[in-house]
């Protein structure tokens, strides 16, 4: 399976959708399987029973085929259900009248549930079905959050919405941090633009060097075996008394070799890591060139070494190689380690921007089904679970990335030790986020079952990257 095709399978991440639709499909005879169009006519008219106008109203919308696959939508106030079904019943008999009363009888609960000013602001699919679960409490909290937030929580993807009908303190405070992004897809997925061609090429490059790896891994090896077997020979010589130097030439020679391999091994595993930096898109080009040149600076320093080691005459001379040698290891433990991280995290994290782009669509999706007569409880159910899931790896990864900047500042002031256990710290986090991002991709799995049995289509690889989007982050992201 490509690239592609497993972003776009995790990344159906935080499919924030509506528990029922306020609207009824219709194919015209009452069976519901009619299929609507982009075209459409809107009627709205206003009806009030009994005549009364100071009743308190509520609007349903109501989706109906009109013929030659046209979709006409019927909006109309009423009182109480009892009233919301009648007059729908009366201006479209052909329509089903167990789904006009699952229509009726849910927008009637959402208003007790919130009321009808929070019902202006808040009448949004990812929201509704989380405030009616939690009447009292969404209405104290909606009642009390200032305009500018109210944009920020509509905007919410599903876990963080729960947890701040959760705990609405918490939620208060987390408001003050978080803001409404608006930008481009293609901005947002990726915060530089690599040529096709420079792409290719970092992906040969990675290729050779990995390829190269396994073979001076293999001769490094094979150096070291044989080294580690004259020197046994050589100590045994000289315990014996008898005329080494022939036994101490060849010991020398093999432990030249093994260290000049030792130094080609390393070598191409910062080739690796430099290639996957050259080649992500999802770093911005200082922190790439930052890398790349420290990544430089760290093989010209093993080519030096490789120099020295070449030219050694003595153990004295073959000692300077080594020093320079373990140097540079120590530097690849902290750094290498983190940038293959970081590179790591920055796909990731385009993962979790996906998963909220992609969150309209799938509102389209189960509103399509649920206009169709389809329960679909069963999928907000997994969808919730879901959600968690993401929301626990984008926690996890974003304490991680924390502990990162923490081992940067530290190495920068020269303690690599504290700079290690950060990055362990790090590494330990970033295990728990892959493995709840690979929890969620079971559950997607499921999920991606349960939708297409229920008779949507669904593509999650169709991303507009030049539309525009509008997502939550926190302020010093």
């Amino acid at each position: 399976m490509d690239r592609k095709k497993i972003i776009a399978l995790l990344v159906l991440a935080v499919f924030i959708i509506s528990a029922l639709p306020l609207a009824i499909a219709s194919n015209g005879n009452g069976n519901g399987n009619g299929q609507g169009s982009d075209d459409s006519i809107e009627e709205a008219e206003d009806e009030d029973v009994n005549e009364t106008e100071d009743l308190d109203e509520t609007e349903i919308e109501v989706e109906t085929e009109t013929g030659a696959g046209i979709t006409a939508k019927l909006r109309i106030n009423a009182t109480n259900v009892d009233a919301c079904v009648n007059i729908i019943k009366e201006k479209r008999p052909n329509l089903n009248e167990q789904k006009i009363r699952t229509a009726c009888e849910y927008s009637f609960r959402l208003r007790t549930a919130v009321g009808a000013n929070a019902t202006k602001w808040f009448n949004q699919g990812r929201v509704q079905r989380f405030i009616a679960q939690k009447g009292d409490v969404a209405e104290k909290f909606l009642a009390k959050i200032e305009e500018k937030h109210q944009k920020v929580i509509q905007k919410l993807d599903r876990a963080r919405l729960k947890n701040c009908l959760e705990d609405t303190n918490e939620c208060q405070e987390k408001l003050k941090e978080w803001n409404v992004k608006t930008d481009k897809v293609k901005n947002i997925v990726r915060q530089r633009v690599i040529a096709q061609n420079k792409l290719l090429e970092a992906q040969n490059k990675f290729l050779q060097a990995k390829n190269k790896y396994m073979e001076m891994k293999n001769n490094q090896l094979r150096a070291r075996n044989e080294f580690l077997g004259l020197k046994a020979q050589l100590a045994q010589c000289l315990a014996e008394g008898g005329n080494c130097s022939a036994l101490e030439n060849q010991t020398f020679e093999k432990a030249q070799e093994d260290l000049l391999a030792l130094a080609d091994r390393l070598i191409q595993h910062m080739e690796k890591v430099k290639s996957r930096v050259e080649s992500a898109e999802n770093l911005n080009e200082t922190e790439a060139q930052e890398m790349i040149d420290s990544i430089d600076e760290m093989i010209a320093k093993l080519e030096e070494a490789k120099d020295m080691i070449e030219a050694a005459t003595n153990q004295d001379e073959l000692k300077e190689g080594i020093q320079i040698i373990r140097e540079v290891w120590a530097d690849i433990k902290v750094e290498i380690f983190q940038y293959a991280e970081e590179v790591i995290h920055s796909r990731v994290g385009e993962i979790f921007v996906r998963s909220e782009l992609l969150e309209k669509k799938l509102e389209d999706v189960v509103e399509r089904l649920q206009a169709k007569g389809v329960d679909t409880t069963d999928i907000e159910d997994k969808l919730d679970e879901f959600s968690a899931k993401i929301d626990e790896a984008r926690t996890k990864m974003t304490e991680a990335n924390k502990l990162f900047a923490e081992a940067k500042e530290l190495r920068g002031s020269g303690d690599k030790e504290g700079a290690k256990e950060k990055l362990e710290e790090a590494k330990a986090l970033t295990r728990e986020a892959h493995q709840a991002l690979k929890d969620a991709h079971k559950i997607l799995m499921e999920l991606v079952r349960m939708i297409n049995q229920s008779g949507a289509i669904f593509d999650p690889d169709e991303v507009n990257e030049e539309e525009e989007v509008e997502l939550v982050e926190e302020e010093d992201e």
